[in-house]
């Protein structure tokens, strides 16, 4: 059982208006099924999160930058849902996510 997940955010190297903003939900079913909302901010950064007994992976939103203005509706910007990763079924210690790879 995966005990850790380490997502790397990328965008580092871009100003903080032109980084995605992120939002992670923990997987707890096949069929994805969303549980718990794990984090939400800007990318630019990695994080560190514990994983629960019952997630068996996590989905990724996305939504454009302050600065790229694309996909607006009257409420703001739409976000982009990504399909569920699964964590691998023999993992037993750290994942380590790069979230950007995950972008298609």
């Amino acid at each position: 059982m995966t005990k850790q997940l380490i997502i790397d955010w990328g965008e580092a190297d871009k100003a903080p208006g032109d980084r995605k903003r992120w939002m992670g939900s923990w997987v707890v079913s096949r069929d994805g099924e969303e549980g718990e909302y794990f984090h939400e901010d800007t990318g630019g950064q990695i994080t560190t999160h514990a994983v629960p007994s019952d997630a068996i992976g996590m989905r990724l939103r996305w939504w454009p930058s302050e600065n790229e203005g694309i996909g607006q509706t009257q409420v703001g910007a739409m976000a982009n849902m990504l399909d569920p990763y699964f964590f691998p079924e023999d993992a037993t210690g750290t994942i380590t996510v790069k979230a950007l790879d995950l972008v298609r």
